[in-house]
């Protein structure tokens, strides 16, 4: 018991600043204007600190240091961060973690905080968390040999920026971020490198940060704490999963980060058949999809896809344990992050075949909303082309007491629809979004809002003037759907 003991105090402290110091850092934060403001994409009403990414810093390395001093004052040297490249992996890492900062007080360009990341994910593979023999599924094996610089860092920068996607709604990146350092601190254990030393005190740090980031959110992670620990934790999972004949193997990689990988990869498959740059930001995200899901509900959003992260994660134990499971252990959250896709309407093929088209109307129907007003340019060919491109058989507006203030097409209130809330600057609700489709499923119209976003506005708008207006339309926009 005693050799657990540097463990257990490492755990205690970073628990213990987080929960504690939780309230010093946010108040920091209010001071220096590290707030984030209400904005059409978020799910919140009011201005929140984020103070998240200084606080889980501070409670690793305080935890680090106490780990530290107890481990040499019980003369356990092996108790305690020893790895010195892990030490210099956090000097990286408090990089992003001050670009961050940087870029929640004034947003910087993507340009520039890529720059940056790359230049970290380099420092990274200098110190040996590098792609370099890779072992697919347990079948076959591969050197990437001069490859291995651009993949590293290929890799470390897209799960950085994935855990930075993934802080969208309350919960869910600090979760998914225990889970899979908790995941990569046991799969360790089966013969890679040890990551308890970085992996289970930053661990207890995110669990503790879930208690003060769900319900009424006191903090947030912000893009300084998202990217720390979307760094941290790439290069982490890279030594963890090293086998003994030193190859990466891919199956329990991919499952230790599922979540994050899958999100990023379908935002950048998406955007990419939208026509849109892959760095703009949107609601198209997983987690939005799963709140569309489950009735605008964070709780139940988050506990949904974090236990899909947790099954990820223990299959990874089970695909290192026994190699030849490994595409069935794989295939298990694979089919689970695709149901939800498929609920949304993602996985359609018409959906995805008119993705560009939908898209580009929609731009242009926001252009000439600023020009025209919404009156006129939500009631013309364009806006009604819009809806047969997306099947779309009615959109309505509802204001705060649920009366009808403008539509397109004839929405039946007695039939199934997505029902989406604007908020006016994000914090008063103003109403309602209706969205109705000839199929009546209203789950599978999720595809269809995102495309709708460039819209918001001029919905807003609407909504804030309580103009009535009438579409002229020749026939049935279901008959057209």
């Amino acid at each position: 018991m005693r050799e657990y003991l540097p463990w257990l105090i490492g755990i205690t402290v970073a628990t213990a600043t987080v929960l504690l110091g939780g309230g010093w850092f946010r108040r920091l934060a209010w001071r220096i204007g590290l707030v984030d403001k209400p904005k059409l994409r978020g799910v919140h009403g009011d201005a929140v600190a984020r103070s998240g990414g200084m606080t889980v810093a501070a409670a690793l390395l305080l935890a680090l240091l106490a780990q530290m001093g107890a481990a040499r004052a019980m003369d356990l040297p092996q108790a305690y961060l020893a790895d010195v490249d892990n030490v210099y992996l956090l000097l990286p890492a408090l990089t992003l973690l001050g670009l961050g900062l940087l870029d929640d007080l004034r947003p910087m360009g993507a340009r520039a905080k890529l720059v940056v990341q790359f230049v970290c994910a380099v420092w990274a593979w200098v110190l040996g968390f590098r792609l370099d023999v890779v072992n697919v599924l347990g079948l076959f094996s591969f050197a990437t040999d001069w490859f291995s610089l651009p993949l590293t860092v290929i890799f470390i920068v897209a799960i950085t920026n994935a855990f930075n996607m993934l802080d969208g709604i309350d919960g869910l990146c600090a979760g998914s971020a225990f889970i899979s350092l908790a995941g990569i601190g046991a799969y360790s254990l089966l013969g890679g490198h040890l990551q308890l030393g970085l992996a289970i005190p930053l661990a207890a740090a995110c669990l503790a940060f879930v208690r003060l980031n769900l319900g009424k959110p006191k903090t947030f992670l912000g893009d300084s704490g998202s990217t720390f620990l979307g760094f941290v934790i790439a290069a982490m999972a890279l030594r963890a999963v090293r086998t003994g004949e030193g190859e990466i193997a891919l199956a329990p990689l991919f499952l230790l980060l599922s979540l994050p990988v899958v999100d990023i990869t379908s935002v950048v498959v998406r955007r990419s058949l939208q026509g849109s740059n892959p760095l703009t930001a949107d609601r198209g995200h997983i987690h939005h999809i799963a709140m569309i899901l489950f009735d605008q509900s964070n709780a139940r959003a988050v506990s949904a896809l974090l236990a899909m992260a947790a099954v990820s994660a223990a299959g990874a134990y089970l695909a290192g344990a026994q190699p030849p499971l490994a595409m069935a252990v794989v295939a298990l959250p694979v089919g689970l992050y695709a149901t939800v896709y498929a609920r949304g309407g993602y996985l359609n093929f018409h959906n995805l075949r008119m993705a560009a088209g939908a898209s580009r109307v929609a731009h242009d129907i926001a252009a000439d909303c600023r020009v025209y007003g919404p009156a006129s340019a939500l009631t013309d060919a364009q806006a009604i082309e819009l809806l047969e491109l997306l099947r779309i058989s009615a959109i309505g507006l509802l204001d705060d007491k649920s009366n009808l203030v403008w539509c397109l097409g004839v929405p039946d209130l007695e039939r199934d629809a997505l029902e989406l809330p604007l908020y006016a600057g994000g914090r008063v609700k103003r109403g309602v979004l209706l969205v109705q489709g000839a199929s009546g499923q209203a789950d599978k119209l999720a595809f269809a809002a995102q495309l709708m976003l460039p819209l918001y506005p001029a919905f807003m708008e609407m909504l804030e003037s309580k103009v009535r207006a009438t579409a002229k339309i020749t026939k049935p926009l279901s008959a057209q759907a």
